[in-house]
């Protein structure tokens, strides 16, 4: 699990370093052919690793819970996402690897309940373990995204 949480931290490291040069506005814009932007980009990944390894194993989130319908799959930004929503984005995507880590070392993790993905047709997580695997897949897909859509901003 080491490695796997290595690859998670350093594509978010890769994705604030990304992002550290703009602005509050340009980390808003949708760019032409997207339907959210670079805040939301960082919102979801929290949440969806909220939702795939707490929520799937009965456990509380470790995040504000008005944060899920903002950034859940499906979503997009209905609103402006201010400069200090943007700074605790910013700090909780490596932060809540951090107790990911701490809770998957504390034996946290107890049950979980099968999950079938829909970013992947048919792929079914069984475990926490297959969780944090998908997450770091999950994660590398969101930030070519962001790739793409700072080129747009």
């Amino acid at each position: 699990m080491d490695k796997i949480l290595e690859i998670i931290r350093a594509s978010r490291k890769a994705l604030l370093a990304l992002v550290e040069d703009l602005t509050t506005e340009q980390l808003n814009k949708i760019p032409d052919g997207f339907n959210n932007n670079l805040a939301w980009q960082m919102g979801h990944l929290i949440v969806s690793q909220q939702l795939l390894c707490y929520k799937l194993s009965n456990i509380p989130l470790t995040i504000d819970p008005n944060l899920v319908d903002k950034y859940r799959n499906g979503s997009k930004p209905e609103h402006f996402i201010s400069a200090d929503e943007i700074e605790q984005l910013k700090h909780d995507l490596l932060g809540v690897v951090d107790q990911l880590e701490t809770d998957l070392a504390t034996n946290k993790f107890k049950e979980y309940f099968p999950y079938t993905i829909s970013t992947y047709r048919g792929l079914k997580l069984e475990s926490i373990e297959d969780a944090v695997k998908f997450i770091a897949s999950h994660d590398g897909l969101h930030y070519g995204c962001s790739l793409m859509m700072k080129k747009l901003v």
